[in-house]
């Protein structure tokens, strides 16, 4: 009987929804396209619409045995359509010396962070990335 109370509790917590401070907010595409030594990102979004001042910071990492490591980060404004509606937000990321290159190693690494307009983090994203060349 215990296992069909937490049964029970689980779907009916599973079915209410979550307050928009425990939302996602943004997601960070693992898919890099790298074109002339910088990487192409794609961030979705979301946030209250109309307003204005939040911001996304992006922080890329590609690895590659025998090449220098490359690294870099971009933030750039964001536009807000609303918490239920996901925007893309394509982010260029120039590497801060060693340029990007095309790999899949499993130490490439790729950081997307969104704060609000007072500056506060309303989510971070952490994932594995691949990058491909785009010419």
């Amino acid at each position: 009987m215990t296992s069909v109370t937490a049964l029970l509790a689980t779907a009916f917590l599973g079915a209410v929804p979550l307050p928009a401070a425990q939302a996602e907010a943004v997601w960070l595409h693992d898919d890099i396209y790298v074109s002339a030594g910088k990487a192409n990102a794609y961030v979705d979004v979301r946030c209250p619409k109309g307003q204005q001042r939040w911001t996304l910071t992006v922080r890329l990492t590609a690895v590659k045995p025998g090449r220098p490591t490359a690294t870099g980060t971009t933030t750039s404004a964001v536009t807000c359509d609303g918490e239920t509606q996901w925007r893309q937000h394509p982010i260029t990321v120039r590497p801060d010396s060693a340029p990007f290159f095309a790999g899949r190693d499993e130490r490439n690494v790729g950081v997307a962070e969104l704060r609000d307009p007072n500056g506060t983090l309303v989510e971070t994203i952490t994932r594995r990335m691949y990058f491909y060349a785009w010419d």
